[in-house]
């Protein structure tokens, strides 16, 4: 079940972030909230994923 509150807090980590790294990272976790098939176990994305993450993000931030 995906959270909402969790969903802003790394949606608004995942925008703010200057480190790729950190940015990867709260991608993967807006991902693996949202029952994403195929994350990785050490936290990277695909390129194609990490734009997945990015229009979760955009969407959670639209509504906050």
């Amino acid at each position: 079940m995906s959270d909402p509150n969790y969903i802003k807090k790394q949606a608004t980590r995942m925008q703010s972030a200057t480190h790729p790294r950190a940015k990867e990272d709260a991608g993967w976790r807006l991902l693996s909230n949202s029952d994403e098939p195929g994350l990785s176990d050490d936290g990277t994305l695909t390129s194609e994923q990490m734009q997945k993450a990015e229009s979760i993000a955009r969407e959670a931030l639209k509504d906050a």
